[in-house]
């Protein structure tokens, strides 16, 4: 009887112990190398926009950087690109500008996506509407 309640008692003691490992690892900060938006500054003057868009990635190499800002339309039409040319190693953040761009009557809302080499296209992306 005595061997049954060590078993038990080490049972519990490894549920324990691997709960509390599953709940540390789950709140740690995700460490994707997506493109992050972190602002964006949008202006319409005669029928054309322009739009800031300061973004972060953890660029480590021109094999695995940041390299393209785009807006895509809400049928995920891409509209317009603006390519990154050279990596950020070490920035915080680094703002791009797209500027006099014609966005098609009717449009209520565009996504802003950033693009990483290895990565790909931030899946989400920021919904801007526009007004």
């Amino acid at each position: 009887m005595l061997i049954v309640i060590r078993l038990n008692n080490l049972e519990t003691y490894v549920k324990t112990l691997f709960t509390i490992l599953l709940t540390l690892i789950l709140s740690l900060p995700a460490h994707a190398a997506e493109v992050e938006i972190m602002i964006i500054k949008a202006t319409q003057s005669d029928g054309l926009w322009s739009f800031d868009v300061t973004v972060r990635h953890p660029d480590a190499s021109t094999d695995h950087m940041m390299d393209s800002i785009a807006i895509f339309l809400p049928n995920e039409t891409q509209l317009v690109t603006t390519d990154i040319p050279m990596p950020s190693i070490g920035a915080k953040h680094i703002t791009i500008q797209l500027n006099d761009i014609e966005i098609p009557e009717g449009i209520e809302y565009i996504i802003i996506r950033g693009h990483c080499s290895t990565d790909g296209w931030t899946p989400e992306g920021i919904v801007i509407a526009l007004m």
